[in-house]
Protein backbone atom coordinates (compact mmCIF):
# COMPACT_ATOMS: atom_id res chain seq x y z
CA UNK A 1 0.00 0.00 0.00
CA UNK A 2 1.26 3.46 -0.91
CA UNK A 3 0.91 6.58 1.26
CA UNK A 4 0.80 9.98 -0.41
CA UNK A 5 0.37 13.42 1.15
CA UNK A 6 -0.69 16.35 -1.02
CA UNK A 7 -0.76 20.01 0.03
CA UNK A 8 -3.87 21.66 -1.37
CA UNK A 9 -2.84 25.00 -2.93
CA UNK A 10 -3.33 27.82 -0.44
CA UNK A 11 -5.64 29.75 -2.77
CA UNK A 12 -8.09 26.82 -2.56
CA UNK A 13 -7.64 25.71 1.05
CA UNK A 14 -9.67 28.26 2.94
CA UNK A 15 -12.30 29.48 0.52
CA UNK A 16 -13.68 27.19 -2.19
CA UNK A 17 -14.48 23.50 -2.62
CA UNK A 18 -11.64 21.28 -3.77
CA UNK A 19 -12.76 19.00 -6.60
CA UNK A 20 -11.43 15.44 -6.84
CA UNK A 21 -12.16 13.56 -10.07
CA UNK A 22 -11.67 9.78 -10.01
CA UNK A 23 -11.19 8.29 -13.47
CA UNK A 24 -10.65 4.66 -14.43
CA UNK A 25 -11.96 1.71 -16.42
CA UNK A 26 -11.41 3.45 -19.76
CA UNK A 27 -10.09 0.18 -21.25
CA UNK A 28 -8.75 1.80 -24.40
CA UNK A 29 -8.06 -0.81 -27.10
CA UNK A 30 -8.03 1.48 -30.12
CA UNK A 31 -10.63 3.40 -32.08
CA UNK A 32 -12.56 0.21 -32.88
CA UNK A 33 -12.89 -0.65 -29.21
CA UNK A 34 -15.66 0.13 -26.77
CA UNK A 35 -14.30 3.26 -25.07
CA UNK A 36 -16.81 6.14 -24.93
CA UNK A 37 -14.11 8.60 -26.01
CA UNK A 38 -16.32 11.65 -26.61
CA UNK A 39 -17.99 11.18 -23.24
CA UNK A 40 -14.58 10.89 -21.57
CA UNK A 41 -13.35 14.10 -23.21
CA UNK A 42 -16.46 16.02 -22.16
CA UNK A 43 -16.10 14.76 -18.60
CA UNK A 44 -12.44 15.80 -18.46
CA UNK A 45 -13.29 19.26 -19.85
CA UNK A 46 -15.99 19.71 -17.20
CA UNK A 47 -13.56 18.65 -14.45
CA UNK A 48 -10.81 20.99 -15.67
CA UNK A 49 -13.22 23.93 -15.64
CA UNK A 50 -13.65 23.22 -11.93
CA UNK A 51 -9.85 23.03 -11.40
CA UNK A 52 -10.15 19.36 -10.42
CA UNK A 53 -7.38 17.10 -9.23
CA UNK A 54 -7.57 13.60 -10.75
CA UNK A 55 -7.20 10.15 -9.18
CA UNK A 56 -6.63 7.10 -11.41
CA UNK A 57 -8.56 3.89 -10.68
CA UNK A 58 -6.78 1.59 -13.17
CA UNK A 59 -7.75 -0.29 -16.35
CA UNK A 60 -6.77 2.62 -18.58
CA UNK A 61 -5.93 0.38 -21.52
CA UNK A 62 -7.46 -2.99 -22.39
CA UNK A 63 -4.30 -4.74 -23.47
CA UNK A 64 -4.05 -7.81 -21.26
CA UNK A 65 -6.00 -9.31 -18.37
CA UNK A 66 -4.23 -11.27 -15.60
CA UNK A 67 -4.88 -14.59 -17.39
CA UNK A 68 -3.62 -13.11 -20.70
CA UNK A 69 -0.40 -11.95 -19.05
CA UNK A 70 0.09 -15.39 -17.51
CA UNK A 71 -0.26 -17.05 -20.93
CA UNK A 72 2.14 -14.58 -22.52
CA UNK A 73 4.76 -15.31 -19.85
CA UNK A 74 4.36 -19.05 -20.43
CA UNK A 75 4.65 -18.73 -24.21
CA UNK A 76 8.48 -18.43 -24.23
CA UNK A 77 8.34 -15.91 -27.07
CA UNK A 78 11.37 -14.68 -29.00
CA UNK A 79 12.78 -11.31 -27.98
CA UNK A 80 11.60 -9.83 -31.27
CA UNK A 81 8.02 -10.96 -30.60
CA UNK A 82 8.15 -9.49 -27.10
CA UNK A 83 9.42 -6.21 -28.59
CA UNK A 84 6.42 -6.09 -30.96
CA UNK A 85 4.03 -6.73 -28.07
CA UNK A 86 5.68 -4.00 -25.98
CA UNK A 87 5.45 -1.53 -28.86
CA UNK A 88 1.74 -2.19 -29.37
CA UNK A 89 0.98 -1.92 -25.65
CA UNK A 90 2.82 1.41 -25.48
CA UNK A 91 1.06 2.61 -28.65
CA UNK A 92 -2.30 2.16 -26.90
CA UNK A 93 -1.02 4.07 -23.86
CA UNK A 94 0.24 6.95 -26.00
CA UNK A 95 -2.99 7.02 -28.03
CA UNK A 96 -5.09 7.37 -24.90
CA UNK A 97 -2.82 10.12 -23.60
CA UNK A 98 -2.90 12.04 -26.90
CA UNK A 99 -6.63 11.61 -27.56
CA UNK A 100 -8.02 12.31 -24.09
CA UNK A 101 -5.66 12.66 -21.12
CA UNK A 102 -3.04 15.20 -22.27
CA UNK A 103 -4.98 18.25 -20.89
CA UNK A 104 -4.88 16.71 -17.40
CA UNK A 105 -1.08 16.52 -17.21
CA UNK A 106 0.26 17.75 -13.88
CA UNK A 107 -3.13 17.59 -12.13
CA UNK A 108 -3.03 13.96 -10.93
CA UNK A 109 -2.74 12.96 -7.30
CA UNK A 110 -1.76 9.47 -8.47
CA UNK A 111 -2.93 6.27 -10.17
CA UNK A 112 -3.45 2.74 -8.86
CA UNK A 113 -3.24 -0.21 -11.24
CA UNK A 114 -6.20 -2.28 -12.30
CA UNK A 115 -6.43 -5.70 -13.93
CA UNK A 116 -5.70 -4.62 -17.51
CA UNK A 117 -2.15 -3.51 -18.34
CA UNK A 118 1.03 -4.86 -19.92
CA UNK A 119 4.30 -5.87 -18.26
CA UNK A 120 7.10 -4.37 -20.36
CA UNK A 121 10.54 -5.91 -20.85
CA UNK A 122 12.02 -2.97 -18.95
CA UNK A 123 10.29 -4.22 -15.79
CA UNK A 124 7.77 -1.39 -15.86
CA UNK A 125 4.08 -1.57 -16.66
CA UNK A 126 2.07 0.51 -19.10
CA UNK A 127 0.37 2.14 -16.09
CA UNK A 128 3.77 3.37 -14.89
CA UNK A 129 4.52 4.77 -18.35
CA UNK A 130 1.17 6.55 -18.32
CA UNK A 131 2.09 8.08 -14.96
CA UNK A 132 5.31 9.40 -16.50
CA UNK A 133 3.32 11.05 -19.28
CA UNK A 134 0.89 12.61 -16.80
CA UNK A 135 3.49 13.69 -14.21
CA UNK A 136 1.61 11.50 -11.74
CA UNK A 137 2.67 9.21 -8.90
CA UNK A 138 2.18 5.49 -9.47
CA UNK A 139 0.39 4.22 -6.36
CA UNK A 140 0.54 0.45 -6.89
CA UNK A 141 -2.40 -1.66 -5.78
CA UNK A 142 -4.01 0.61 -3.18
CA UNK A 143 -3.29 3.91 -1.52
CA UNK A 144 -4.03 6.36 1.20
CA UNK A 145 -4.01 9.92 -0.17
CA UNK A 146 -3.97 12.65 2.46
CA UNK A 147 -5.13 16.09 1.32
CA UNK A 148 -3.71 18.80 3.58
CA UNK A 149 -5.65 22.07 3.84
CA UNK A 150 -3.68 25.11 4.99
CA UNK A 151 -4.80 27.70 7.53
CA UNK A 152 -2.31 30.39 8.43
CA UNK A 153 1.39 29.63 8.61
CA UNK A 154 1.30 26.50 10.73
CA UNK A 155 -2.13 24.87 10.71
CA UNK A 156 -2.64 21.87 8.37
CA UNK A 157 -5.91 19.94 8.40
CA UNK A 158 -6.46 16.60 6.60
CA UNK A 159 -9.03 14.83 4.44
CA UNK A 160 -8.01 11.23 3.70
CA UNK A 161 -8.91 9.23 0.58
CA UNK A 162 -8.69 5.41 0.41
CA UNK A 163 -8.27 4.25 -3.20
CA UNK A 164 -8.35 0.79 -4.83
CA UNK A 165 -9.20 -0.43 -8.32
CA UNK A 166 -11.51 -3.09 -6.88
CA UNK A 167 -12.08 -6.79 -7.44
CA UNK A 168 -14.92 -9.28 -7.62
CA UNK A 169 -18.23 -8.88 -9.38
CA UNK A 170 -21.67 -7.49 -8.77
CA UNK A 171 -24.56 -6.85 -11.12
CA UNK A 172 -26.62 -4.52 -8.94
CA UNK A 173 -26.15 -0.76 -8.86
CA UNK A 174 -24.99 -0.83 -5.23
CA UNK A 175 -22.36 -3.56 -5.76
CA UNK A 176 -19.33 -1.28 -5.25
CA UNK A 177 -20.93 0.21 -2.13
CA UNK A 178 -21.50 -3.25 -0.66
CA UNK A 179 -17.84 -4.05 -1.24
CA UNK A 180 -16.69 -0.81 0.37
CA UNK A 181 -19.05 -1.11 3.33
CA UNK A 182 -17.50 -4.48 4.14
CA UNK A 183 -13.98 -3.03 4.36
CA UNK A 184 -14.73 0.45 5.75
CA UNK A 185 -14.64 -0.67 9.43
CA UNK A 186 -10.99 -1.66 9.03
CA UNK A 187 -9.59 1.55 7.51
CA UNK A 188 -9.59 5.14 8.75
CA UNK A 189 -10.52 7.41 5.85
CA UNK A 190 -13.00 10.12 4.94
CA UNK A 191 -13.69 8.95 1.35
CA UNK A 192 -13.43 5.39 0.00
CA UNK A 193 -13.07 5.04 -3.79
CA UNK A 194 -13.27 1.87 -5.89
CA UNK A 195 -13.59 1.19 -9.61
CA UNK A 196 -13.71 -2.12 -11.55
CA UNK A 197 -17.49 -2.63 -11.57
CA UNK A 198 -18.21 0.35 -13.89
CA UNK A 199 -21.01 1.57 -11.65
CA UNK A 200 -21.36 5.14 -10.41
CA UNK A 201 -22.78 5.10 -6.91
CA UNK A 202 -22.26 6.81 -3.58
CA UNK A 203 -23.56 6.51 -0.04
CA UNK A 204 -22.70 8.07 3.32
CA UNK A 205 -21.78 6.22 6.48
CA UNK A 206 -22.08 7.98 9.83
CA UNK A 207 -19.41 7.59 12.49
CA UNK A 208 -20.05 8.93 16.00
CA UNK A 209 -17.14 10.27 18.02
CA UNK A 210 -17.32 11.55 21.63
CA UNK A 211 -15.85 14.99 22.23
CA UNK A 212 -14.79 15.66 25.80
CA UNK A 213 -14.70 19.41 26.31
CA UNK A 214 -12.87 20.84 29.31
CA UNK A 215 -15.57 22.79 31.16
CA UNK A 216 -18.72 22.04 29.24
CA UNK A 217 -20.72 18.84 29.03
CA UNK A 218 -19.34 16.15 26.70
CA UNK A 219 -20.98 15.95 23.26
CA UNK A 220 -21.28 13.42 20.46
CA UNK A 221 -19.94 14.61 17.13
CA UNK A 222 -20.99 12.99 13.86
CA UNK A 223 -18.53 12.36 11.04
CA UNK A 224 -19.80 11.46 7.58
CA UNK A 225 -17.77 8.90 5.61
CA UNK A 226 -18.43 8.68 1.86
CA UNK A 227 -18.35 5.44 -0.16
CA UNK A 228 -17.88 6.02 -3.90
CA UNK A 229 -18.15 3.68 -6.88
CA UNK A 230 -16.19 5.44 -9.63
CA UNK A 231 -17.97 4.37 -12.83
CA UNK A 232 -16.10 3.89 -16.09
CA UNK A 233 -15.94 4.79 -19.78
CA UNK A 234 -16.10 1.44 -21.54
CA UNK A 235 -19.34 0.43 -23.27
CA UNK A 236 -20.44 -3.16 -22.86
CA UNK A 237 -22.91 -3.12 -25.78
CA UNK A 238 -21.74 -1.67 -29.11
CA UNK A 239 -23.84 -1.47 -32.26
CA UNK A 240 -22.38 -3.36 -35.22
CA UNK A 241 -19.51 -4.77 -33.15
CA UNK A 242 -17.22 -7.16 -35.03
CA UNK A 243 -14.63 -9.67 -33.96
CA UNK A 244 -12.53 -9.94 -37.09
CA UNK A 245 -15.19 -10.06 -39.80
CA UNK A 246 -17.75 -11.78 -37.62
CA UNK A 247 -20.65 -9.79 -36.08
CA UNK A 248 -20.15 -10.62 -32.40
CA UNK A 249 -20.57 -8.66 -29.20
CA UNK A 250 -18.07 -8.06 -26.42
CA UNK A 251 -17.73 -10.36 -23.41
CA UNK A 252 -20.33 -8.18 -21.62
CA UNK A 253 -22.88 -8.84 -24.36
CA UNK A 254 -21.98 -12.53 -24.70
CA UNK A 255 -22.43 -13.10 -20.97
CA UNK A 256 -25.66 -11.05 -20.89
CA UNK A 257 -24.22 -8.74 -18.24
CA UNK A 258 -25.75 -5.43 -17.26
CA UNK A 259 -24.83 -2.41 -19.42
CA UNK A 260 -21.94 -0.43 -17.92
CA UNK A 261 -22.43 3.00 -16.40
CA UNK A 262 -20.72 5.53 -18.65
CA UNK A 263 -19.22 8.39 -16.69
CA UNK A 264 -17.59 9.07 -13.35
CA UNK A 265 -18.54 10.90 -10.15
CA UNK A 266 -17.04 14.17 -8.94
CA UNK A 267 -16.11 14.51 -5.27
CA UNK A 268 -16.23 18.00 -3.73
CA UNK A 269 -14.57 18.79 -0.41
CA UNK A 270 -15.57 22.07 1.22
CA UNK A 271 -13.43 23.23 4.17
CA UNK A 272 -15.63 23.82 7.23
CA UNK A 273 -15.37 24.11 11.01
CA UNK A 274 -18.00 23.19 13.60
CA UNK A 275 -18.36 25.78 16.34
CA UNK A 276 -21.40 24.16 17.93
CA UNK A 277 -19.60 23.82 21.26
CA UNK A 278 -18.85 27.56 21.31
CA UNK A 279 -21.08 30.58 21.30
CA UNK A 280 -21.11 32.57 18.10
CA UNK A 281 -19.19 35.45 19.69
CA UNK A 282 -16.52 33.13 21.10
CA UNK A 283 -16.12 31.35 17.79
CA UNK A 284 -15.69 34.66 15.96
CA UNK A 285 -13.19 35.94 18.48
CA UNK A 286 -11.08 32.77 18.57
CA UNK A 287 -11.26 31.95 14.85
CA UNK A 288 -10.68 28.43 13.53
CA UNK A 289 -8.42 27.56 16.46
CA UNK A 290 -11.24 26.27 18.66
CA UNK A 291 -13.58 24.96 16.02
CA UNK A 292 -13.82 21.26 15.12
CA UNK A 293 -12.52 20.48 11.63
CA UNK A 294 -15.64 19.21 9.84
CA UNK A 295 -15.13 19.35 6.06
CA UNK A 296 -18.22 18.79 3.96
CA UNK A 297 -17.83 16.02 1.37
CA UNK A 298 -20.38 15.73 -1.42
CA UNK A 299 -20.48 13.45 -4.46
CA UNK A 300 -22.02 14.36 -7.81
CA UNK A 301 -22.90 11.36 -9.98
Amino acid sequence: MELLSFDVPSKLSAHKPVVIAPIGDIQWSGKRGGTALDHLRRHIDACLKQEAFFVGLGDFTDFASPSNRQRLRAAALYDSAEDVIDDKALDLTLELYDLALRPTKGRWLGLVHGHHYANLKTGETTDQRLCQLLDATFLGTSAYIRLMFRYGKHMRLPVVLWVHHGCGGGMKAAAPLNKLENIAPYWDADVFMVGHMTKSASAPLNRIIPRWSGRGAPRLTHKKIMLVGCGGFHKGYIEGHLQGRVPMGSYVEQRMLNPATIGAPIVKITPKFDYSLKSGATALREGVKNGVWSPEVTVEL
